[in-house]
């Protein structure tokens, strides 16, 4: 009954020992890291060590018994180098071949020349709980350099497994830990494989961070060289189309002082037609690239945004600001300006409350907008591919420039309830408070 319960316990943990040999294989098929494949070539002898036991088991022949313990040994080395290879610790050195030749060697002694238990099990179960010792504490070290669970799970599995290998010649050779030592044994199996899938994980979660930084990075020179080409083709438009167009003013006033009074008042008709011109290019020139935020900074940028708002569509703006802003980056600046540009267009836009208002403060390392209105709203629920689809246009452009940043954007709204835009930018290392 006992050997019938024995194998029925094999058969359980060679099962689950296939499937996290075919995890392995998997992973090293899919990635080709090495590391994955030494997993799989690990567990491909765990594997071959428990058939040789449940071989044993059927037919009691010694030559079986030979293929478990050598096969054993080669797990716990396997194990050691896939540890050894993952933290990148050693490289492969002819020397080491002696521990590979241990387990065939040491096995036929004490299986074959030996009639004393404890003097042929004591050092096979020595190699092979240190072996499993010295593969959890190198997982522990790379888990002291590289902060990871799955790093973490896999120590502790090992170390607790090199304890579970010294009770052998106690209790397990004697039966008296049949089948609960199988079971044992699958759940140290199981915990290797879930520190594998968690060190997938972590792995994983790295290149997703890694690619969002590069993503923001490639979104902030973006940003930038779209600012950049804005601010050349303001200047060109303010240094030599305005500055023609002053001068073809000039010319036009010198002329109308020297004709007859017909053609001068169509010479004056001209030059309001060149007045309008320059003033369309000065706001199209302030709209592209503001010269106040170059030349005085963020907050007269945006006192003279609300203000040019005020005057152009008659709505008044509550803005509420301090006396100065914390310093943010250059990109920074410009995403908190064209944030509060596209918001107050938008208010224009989509409602008739004759008031909306805008609050800075400084709140820790960020600086936070805060524009607010009472006009219909909408459903903030929504996608932004929605909202755009509905006369939002803007508020992708504006989340993605805050990201860029390293800041966000948040809108709430509801039917009936206005619309409340509030955007924050982190303020600049050595500036915060």
């Amino acid at each position: 009954m006992t050997a019938i319960a024995e194998l029925d316990a094999a058969i359980l943990q060679a099962t689950i020992t296939l499937l996290v040999l075919a995890l392995c294989a998997g992973l090293w098929a899919r990635t080709r890291r090495a590391y994955f494949g030494w997993w799989a070539i690990a567990w491909g002898f765990y594997f071959a060590r428990l058939l040789a036991i449940g071989a044993f088991l059927s037919t009691r022949a010694p030559g079986w018994l030979y293929w478990h313990q050598v096969f054993t040994g080669w797990t716990a080395l396997a194990l050691l180098w896939t540890a050894f290879v993952f933290a990148d610790v050693t490289r492969w050195k002819p020397w080491y071949a002696v521990f590979v030749l241990f387990p065939p060697v040491w096995s036929w002694i004490a299986i074959y020349r030996l009639q004393h238990f404890f003097l042929a099990a004591g050092p096979a179960v020595a190699f092979l709980s240190i072996a499993t010792l010295v593969t959890g504490v190198t997982f522990l070290r790379y888990r002291k350099r590289h902060p990871s669970a799955g790093a973490m799970v896999l120590a502790a599995t090992f170390i607790l497994w090199s304890l579970h290998h010294l009770d052998y010649p106690l209790l397990r050779a004697r039966g008296i830990w049949t089948p609960w030592g199988y079971y044992l044994d699958i759940l140290f199996t199981l915990g290797v494989g879930a520190g594998i899938l968690l060190l997938v994980n972590h792995e994983l979660n790295e290149r997703l961070l890694a690619r969002t930084s590069e993503l923001e990075h490639l979104s902030r020179r973006m940003v930038r060289q779209h600012e950049e080409e804005r601010r050349r083709l303001s200047l060109a438009l303010h240094d030599e189309t305005a500055q023609v167009l002053a001068a073809l003013k000039m010319q036009l006033g010198s002329v109308a002082e020297h004709v007859d009074a017909p053609v001068r008042d169509r010479v004056h008709r001209a030059v309001t037609l060149v007045d309008t011109s320059i003033r369309g290019i000065r706001n199209l020139t302030n709209g592209l690239r503001p010269a106040l935020l170059d030349d005085l900074g963020l907050l007269p940028a945006l006192r003279s945004l609300v203000a040019d708002f005020e005057a152009q569509n008659g709505r008044r703006v509550a803005l509420v600001a301090p006396q100065s802003l914390p310093v943010i980056s250059e990109e920074g600046e410009v995403v908190v300006y064209r944030a509060l540009q596209e918001g107050l267009s938008n208010f224009a836009r989509h409602t008739a409350e004759p008031v909306v208002r805008v609050t800075l403060a400084a709140t820790g390392a960020l600086l936070r907008m805060e524009i607010r209105d009472g006009g219909p709203g909408f459903d903030s629920g929504r996608s932004l591919a929605q909202l755009e689809e509905h006369g939002h246009l803007g508020l992708a452009g504006m989340r993605e420039r805050a990201a860029a940043v390293g800041g966000r954007l948040d809108v709430r709204s509801s039917p009936g309830s206005g619309v409340t835009l509030t955007i924050e930018v982190p303020v600049e290392e050595d500036h915060a408070p």
